[in-house]
Formats: C-alpha cells, structure tokens, sequence
C-alpha cells in the first residue's frame, strides 16, 4: 500500500493517472475491493451468517420435533387402529353369534307355535269327528227305531203296542 502511495506522490504530475500495466492494476483493484469488503462487510456477514445458521437450527430442530410427534401420533393412531379392528372383529363374532341365537329362538318360536296350532287342529278335528260320529249314530239309531216302530206297527196290532208298552212303562218306574 505504502508502495502504491509512493508511486502516486513520486510521479511527475502528481495526480491520478492511467496505469497501463492491467496485471499491476487489477491485482491492486482486487486487493482494495477485497480489503474493503473484508472489513466493511464483515460485521454484516457474520451477523446475518449467524442469524441465518441459528434460525436454520431452530427450523431443523422444530422440524424434528414435529417428526417425532408426527411418529408419536401415527403409532398412537395404529394402536387404536389395531384396537378398533380387535373391537369391530369382536362385535362381528357377537353379531354372528346374536344372530344364531335369534335364528335359533325363532326357530324354537316357530315351532312351538306350530305345534300348538297342530295340537289345536287336532284337537278341533277329534272334536268333529266325535260329532259327526255321534249324529251318525243318533241318525242310525233313529232310523233303525223308525224302522223297528214301522215294521212293529206294520206287524203288531194296537193290543200288542199297548201291552209292550205298558211293560216298558212299568220296567222304568222298577
């Protein structure tokens, strides 16, 4: 630097003058503009620098710490995932197994029912048949006695119906 001031006071005209020599003069350029960017700029840099390295810090450490709450509530969510599917495989067994048991007490219903209205159609059935028995037999009978009193009126004369009766009279009040 002292060289360069030497230079400048040494020369004839004592001012500023165009150097010729490009290597000379842009190593001196280089040089100045570097100097002066080291010492103005520096302050500036390594503030910014610093700021810039703590808030890429933080940003990476608030990153993992979301990371690792993401990976906390994703095994969270798989275990009552694998939780929810043991409860929903439970209630399809109970659900199945529901189903039987009506199936099976329906079933049961049915048929007692059924039995019941067989038993009772049965029972209707005797019934009628008993009925439709006993008028056969009283229409027998009355038909047979009819033709009994027919052939005996036919064969008997009115002595003899009076006679039989009056025996008959006097067996029913013995």
């Amino acid at each position: 630097m002292n060289h360069c001031i030497n230079y400048l006071i040494a020369s004839e005209d004592f001012g500023v003058s165009l150097n010729t020599d490009i290597f000379e003069t842009n190593i001196i350029n280089v040089a100045l503009l570097l100097a002066i960017l080291f010492v103005v700029i520096k302050n500036f840099l390594t503030e910014n620098l610093t700021t810039r390295k703590k808030k890429i810090v933080d940003d990476i450490e608030n990153a993992e710490t979301r990371l690792a709450d993401s990976n906390k509530r994703y095994m969270e969510a798989k275990k009552q995932w694998a939780q929810m599917d043991i409860i929903i495989k439970e209630i399809n067994t109970q659900m199945e197994e529901t189903k039987q048991n009506v199936l099976k007490l329906k079933w049961e219903q049915a048929k007692e029912d059924l039995s019941k209205k067989f038993t009772t159609a049965i029972a209707i059935l005797r019934n009628r048949e008993n009925k439709i028995f006993n008028d056969v037999i009283k229409e027998v009978s009355k038909k047979a006695l009819n033709r009994v009193i027919f052939k005996l009126k036919k064969q008997l004369g009115k002595v003899e119906q009076s006679a039989i009766i009056n025996r008959k009279i006097t067996q029913l009040g013995d």
